[in-house]
């Protein structure tokens, strides 16, 4: 495999990639895939990765601890910030505290609940950091797997038209709509739910609500991607080719995890995916959501060919391995011998 430019120092926004370096991890993961554990366990022996998560995961987390153990790297971190120093009385910068970590490591995962980490992280950090999500900014790693998933099972994603459910200005649909529209899909339809407030009103309703963020419209804009608005669920299952679908009512991702507390809502019939749907449109529109669901997707979606929960998150494994690879400096690519790996010099 080949980039356009060399590979980005770190990966925060979906930004940092060219069309050249997406199809790279897009191949490096398909070539991970494939290749022998053996040989994948040889290739971040002796790296450290260390896991920074100031807010709660479980398929991130895990997934990037599973992509650097397949490696052969090991992992240190911490799941619970309490357990820091950067967040009791002393209250250590960010900035200090990534410092002190990548003098022990050689990569950085982090995830924080504030927008903005993650760049102030890659600022300081004489270490690769990748961004397991930041607010609600970026989510590049769950944008990537996703937009993989569906190229796999498509062929290709020009031409291809891709629903989102949603509020387009979480992380994961941020991410996900900047990275399609560079990789130039035809066409995305929004089903945007409207704030929580008016959720009530227009529960029963073929109300269509259009809010898009600005920094979206504009990449929409400059890469020539069509877009447009719907009021319900069963019209991108009409529609479109694969479709996205998330909780509507996500907690507040920038609010202090320990603030939060458990809700109890009932998602508005217009925004579930069900398989009385899927089989009423005949639809053949790939199903994805990066979890945790609610009552959103029926888990009799699963086994239909169209349910594509837990792909994703086998398919996230070989994504993120790609992924740490790249920034550690090894450079998984096909050659005449499947699995067959180029090493290039690691970062020292």
């Amino acid at each position: 495999m080949s980039s356009h430019r060399s590979f980005p120092a770190h990966l925060v926004s979906v930004r940092d990639l060219d069309h050249d370096q997406v199809r790279d991890l897009f191949s490096g993961a398909a070539a991970f895939r494939d290749m022998p554990r053996a040989e994948a366990v040889t290739l971040l022996r002796g790296h450290v990765v260390a896991m920074m998560f100031y807010q709660p995961s479980t398929r991130t987390r895990l997934g990037f601890e599973a992509a650097a153990l397949r490696l052969g790297a090991s992992v240190m971190g911490f799941a619970d910030p309490s357990t820091t120093r950067s967040v009791d009385y002393i209250g250590e910068t960010l900035e200090d505290t990534i410092n002190v970590v990548a003098e022990l490591s050689d990569a950085i995962v982090m995830r924080h609940f504030l927008a903005g980490a993650a760049s102030r992280a890659a600022a300081v950090s004489s270490r690769p950091v990748l961004n397991g999500g930041d607010g609600s900014n970026e989510h590049p790693t769950q944008a990537l797997t996703d937009s993989w998933v569906m190229a796999s099972r498509l062929g290709d994603l020009e031409g291809a038209v891709i629903g989102l459910v949603g509020d387009p200005g979480t992380r994961v649909l941020r991410s996900l709509t900047l990275l399609l529209a560079m990789l130039k899909v035809k066409r995305m339809l929004f089903l945007v739910p409207p704030s929580a407030p008016l959720m009530s009103a227009y529960a029963s309703s073929s109300f269509v609500h259009t809010t898009l963020p600005g920094d979206l419209r504009a990449a929409l804009h400059a890469h020539g991607i069509e877009y447009d608005f719907r009021s319900d669920v069963s019209d991108l299952l009409a529609e479109a080719d694969a479709i996205e679908l998330m909780p509507i009512d996500i907690p507040a991702l920038e609010a202090v995890p320990a603030s939060l507390r458990k809700q109890h809502s009932v998602t508005p019939e217009q925004f579930r995916v069900t398989a009385a749907k899927i089989h009423a449109t005949g639809s053949k529109a790939l199903v994805l959501h990066p979890g945790p669901r609610k009552d959103e997707l029926h888990p009799e979606v699963d086994s239909l060919p169209n349910g594509l929960y837990f792909d994703q998150v086998r398919e996230s494994l070989h994504i993120r391995m790609a992924v740490l690879a790249q920034l550690c400096g090894v450079n998984p690519r096909r050659t005449d011998r499947p699995g067959a790996v180029d090493v290039r010099e690691a970062r020292a």
